[in-house]
């Protein structure tokens, strides 16, 4: 397994932390995803009151370093 995510790393020309962060997400998107899908609508329904925030934070972050880097 770490072989393979070695070589995506090198043919996708990723450093380690962009990997790592991609990973992360990704593994944290299931999760609530399946956490939305699966669970009582209650719970669900609070899930997502929480997330959303923080999520669009996270999402405006992003953007916004991503944007500065761009223009620099």
């Amino acid at each position: 397994m770490k072989q393979l995510l070695a070589l995506y790393q090198y043919a996708a020309g990723l450093n380690r932390r962009t990997l790592a962060l991609g990973i992360i997400g990704s593994v944290v998107a299931v999760g609530l995803v399946a956490t939305i899908v699966w669970a009582p609508t209650e719970r669900a329904t609070l899930v997502v009151t929480l997330v959303s925030p923080v999520l669009a934070a996270v999402v405006a972050a992003v953007f916004l370093d991503w944007w500065n880097r761009r223009r620099v």
